[in-house]
């Protein structure tokens, strides 16, 4: 059997969550007061269906049963497709909302970031699928896009650590040290990092930053405005 790690690592992404969700999802779906239009349920089912399909994938691998696997990496990658194109969705649904609301500039930012990670998402997922012939290149590409997109799950946990101070950036770097983690396993077992975190994970880290520092910007906002055809 081959090393649990990216198990291991895709089990920790569905616990992000499950309990980052949890009390906007799911413990409101429990008691039934949960209410959102359609596109916001079928996001959230495609999200965790892609964290399900990880695990299932990376034991797949585990147990070698690769035919299987290559055969449910179709799925994952039309899966890839719905979520990134239910995000942007939801993205501008959530924007129109919070600008009716008069969330103003705070919005168009978050609109922007938003939309960015979704490119972000989907580009990781082509990229893995044009390397599914390189394992190595493949299973750490599906990784750093789990990573990204996993964002919205650790900015919830603020509702369980009100405490944390900007939680915005608190909660973005911490989600970003999942990367950490995964160019600790390559040090640890091969003694040096692989390509694909040096740069497709090092490019994921820098445009989080930019979105970090640059959300409240003149530029930034006229391009949030552009898009949302503000003028």
């Amino acid at each position: 059997m081959r090393s649990a790690f990216y198990f291991r690592m895709a089990v920790a992404g569905l616990c992000v969550g499950l309990i980052g969700f949890s009390t906007t999802l799911f413990i409101p779906l429990a008691r039934g007061t949960f209410h959102a239009p359609p596109i916001v349920e079928i996001h959230g089912a495609l999200f965790f269906s892609w964290l399900l399909l990880l695990v299932c994938q990376a034991q797949l691998v585990r147990t070698r049963r690769l035919p299987t696997h290559r055969r449910l990496g179709w799925v994952g990658a039309g899966l890839a497709v719905a979520m990134a194109a239910s995000g942007v969705a939801v993205d501008i649904l959530v924007t129109h909302r919070d600008l009716a609301a008069g969330q103003g500039d705070l919005a168009r930012g978050q609109f922007l970031n938003i939309l960015i990670e979704m490119v972000i998402f989907l580009g990781l997922v082509v990229a893995a699928v044009l390397c599914r012939r390189k394992p190595g290149w493949h299973k750490r590409l599906i990784l750093l896009a789990t990573i990204s997109v996993l964002g919205p799950a650790w900015l919830r946990f603020r509702h369980f650590l009100p405490w944390v101070g900007n939680p915005f950036v608190t909660f973005s770097l911490i989600a970003d040290a999942a990367l950490l983690v995964a160019i600790g396993h390559d040090l640890r077992t091969t003694r040096k990092v692989h390509p694909a975190y040096l740069w497709a994970g090092s490019a994921m880290f820098a445009i989080h930053c930019a979105e970090l520092f640059l959300s409240d910007t003149g530029p930034w906002l006229a391009t949030a405005r552009l898009l949302l055809g503000e003028g």
